[in-house]
């Protein structure tokens, strides 16, 4: 989990990811999940065991919640999406990404 302190207030908030145009989602305190400009933060603590930052006291466990409610939410978008598109396959295209997918893995 990768951390942010906002300059200002300095309270923590949890990296989610890019969004583009040197912007970021992050969990807020508030367990708030948001598109905020980066150059409000700087960048506290790489990649760190949540139980590390919960016991610092870096982030609550409201905010780890939320963090994990949307990474579900979007594997979970991902794979329907997924799902879709498979189904829109014939049966021979199938057969190929089934056979690619099994060399990725």
């Amino acid at each position: 989990m990768v951390i942010y302190k906002n300059n200002n207030s300095n309270k923590y908030f949890i990296y989610i990811q890019v969004t583009g145009d040197e912007e970021a989602l992050l969990v807020t305190p508030d367990a708030q999940v948001k598109s905020l400009k980066l150059n409000l933060f700087t960048k506290v603590i790489g990649e760190q065991e949540e139980s590390s930052l919960l016991q610092l006291k870096l982030v609550s466990e409201a905010q780890v919640k939320r963090f994990h409610e949307f990474q579900k939410n979007r594997s979970d978008e991902v794979v329907d999406l997924f799902e879709h598109h498979f189904e829109q396959l014939s049966r021979y295209q199938r057969e190929e990404l089934l056979k690619k997918l099994q060399k990725m893995i």
